[in-house]
């Protein structure tokens, strides 16, 4: 969405494939997972956090960590959207594979207790989507066909370090250097009763960055229940945009730069380890959407305390909840894992003053499956399979998403 008056009717005949509601929903959410210990066992991971990627999920965990470790991992996303445009349906594809994590984990050799720093590469976010409309419009009678691709996501170069302060409890802290990119892509044709074609395209590359911290602590009892809780600090975007439009007959581009600030973050976790083969754990994590700020609005025409006015009615808070297990069997050395977790959405709608609403007709829950292994003691292997499908709908359109994405990863410790 571009509010440039002169492209207003440009506007208004792309947002009907468009999935997004504004410049700020880039920013919000977009929840896409780390490791795949972690992702195996639903997300449930801030009271275990026993290798590089507790890094994000609590730096505390780090403590636990008694020789280096080298870990890297990967990450592969299958998305299948189906929608219904005024009762017609259309499914479109879309797949990527892309680095997940990388970094290193350096233990200090302490006389008691823990002192341990990592460093690396964290891909938090992701912004890869696709979706698709066709159909006749009952307004116009026009036969519309469009289609909407979104690649990208933010990640995060850390440096983290844990203490501890007792022979039960473990700070951490890391700070973050948030770095991304997001490409968009809208196309929409329509062909009118006179079978006038019309064909509309709207794109943007955005850039990313930002600075944040997240603090946090670990409890360890000697009867394997763990306790970790995580804040983290409000990130800055800066954000700089190269936008484009373009019509039959006109094109229009330009450059903005604009500041979002995102709210406070907490997690709080508990896991509990049985005989050292049975390990349960549960996360939620709290995120109040409404106060998500503008710094700098990326329109010249719309003043900021507007669009801030109009996130506080658009969105609300989101509780993220994760569940999880792994059990390792007796005989063979594999670990078995899974979970589940839900991400609500935050956004209620509508778009603009006078859109339907948004009804979430089915939130995202993802199931999660795993297994890993340890070699020789020194090379952890480690595989996750996440299932997720929501459900959505907004006046004659709804759009069912269905999600796969897979996770490998390998740590070597020496």
């Amino acid at each position: 969405m571009r509010k440039i008056a002169s492209l207003l009717s440009i506007v208004s005949l792309l947002l009907i494939c468009s999935p997004a509601m504004g410049q700020e929903t880039i920013a919000i959410d977009h929840f896409a997972g780390v490791g795949a210990r972690a992702m195996g066992m639903g997300g449930a991971y801030i009271a275990i956090a026993e290798d590089f990627t507790a890094t994000y999920w609590n730096p505390a965990g780090l403590a636990q960590i008694r020789r280096i470790e080298l870990y890297g991992g990967l990450a592969h996303f299958r998305e299948e959207a189906r929608s219904h445009f005024y009762g017609t349906p259309r499914t479109t594809n879309l797949s990527r594979t892309r680095l997940s994590a990388s970094g290193l984990v350096f233990p200090v050799p302490t006389y008691r207790g823990s002192l341990v720093f990592s460093a690396g590469f964290n891909r938090v976010k992701s912004f890869d989507s696709v979706f698709g409309i066709e159909g006749v419009s009952a307004q116009d009678q026009s036969q519309k066909t469009g289609k909407t691709t979104e690649e990208g996501g933010l990640g995060i170069y850390s440096v983290a370090g844990a203490v501890d302060v007792s022979p039960s409890i473990s700070l951490g802290a890391s700070m973050n250097i948030w770095d991304g990119d997001d490409a968009f892509s809208r196309t929409l044709t329509s062909v009118d009763t006179t079978s006038t074609q019309v064909k509309e395209h709207s794109s943007f590359d955005d850039e990313y960055d930002g600075i944040n911290v997240k603090l946090a602590a670990m409890v360890r009892t000697p009867i394997g229940l763990r306790f970790g809780i995580t804040l983290e600090t409000p990130v800055t975007y800066t954000i700089e945009e190269d936008w484009e439009e373009q019509g039959d007959e006109d094109s229009y581009q330009g450059f903005v730069e604009y500041e979002i600030a995102m709210p406070y973050q907490f997690g709080v976790g508990v896991s509990w380890t049985f005989s050292n083969l049975l390990t349960v754990a549960s996360d939620v994590v709290y995120s109040d959407w409404t106060q998500v700020r503008y710094n700098k609005s990326p329109w010249g025409d719309v003043p900021k305390e507007e669009l801030n006015e109009d996130i506080q009615t658009k969105y609300k808070d989101a509780l993220r909840f994760h569940v999880g297990g792994e059990f390792l069997l007796p005989v063979l050395p594999i670990t078995l894992r899974t979970g589940f977790y839900r991400t609500p959405m935050p956004i209620l709608g509508p778009r603009e003053s006078g859109d339907p609403k948004i009804e979430i007709t089915d939130e995202r829950d993802y199931l999660t499956f795993g297994a890993g292994t340890l070699i020789d003691q020194v090379l952890a292997l480690d595989v996750a399979w996440v299932r997720g499908i929501s459900e959505q709908k907004e006046g004659e359109r709804t759009e069912k998403h269905e999600e796969d994405r897979v996770f490998m990863s390998a740590a070597y410790r020496f």
